[in-house]
């Protein structure tokens, strides 16, 4: 039974080359990936003793068109990213997103919005938001 099937292999494949293309072109809801959540820019996250640490990954974008604001413990992150103009009468695949973005993420209630700061390299925003001195762990002196 599996050689038949095998026997059948090399032809398969041969039916299903560039289906992924027609399908997410003329129906985008069939493109690789579309039941999955895309956000952009992509978000990682982490929390330090001292901080919080945000990276947002935003490859070709100027950073003066990046706009962070921190109110309470809300980051919002917003853009565009453009996209380069291109041939009309070119057929092009684009995986890329582009158009206008924002990004929202709740933050612990112990930052301390006054301490945030935010650096652009090689296509990744760093944010650090700094927590509170006193929500901050301490080291009691014990007297013998």
């Amino acid at each position: 039974m599996i050689s038949n099937m095998m026997r059948f292999g090399p032809s398969i494949p041969a039916l299903f080359e560039g289906l992924d293309e027609v399908l997410s072109t003329d129906y985008p809801a069939f493109a690789p990936g579309a039941g999955r959540l895309r956000a952009y820019p992509q978000v990682n996250m982490g929390v330090t003793e001292n901080s919080v640490e945000i990276y947002l990954f935003a490859p070709g974008m100027d950073p003066a068109e990046l706009d962070v604001s921190l109110e309470k413990n809300l980051l919002s992150v917003t853009g565009e990213r453009k996209l380069e103009a291109v041939d009309e009468q070119a057929t092009v695949r684009r995986e890329r997103f582009a158009g206008k973005f924002k990004r929202v993420i709740t933050l612990p209630e112990d930052v301390d919005p006054g301490k945030t700061e935010a650096v652009y390299r090689d296509g990744v925003l760093h944010i650090s938001v700094a927590k509170r001195e006193e929500t901050q762990p301490r080291k009691i002196q014990i007297n013998a």
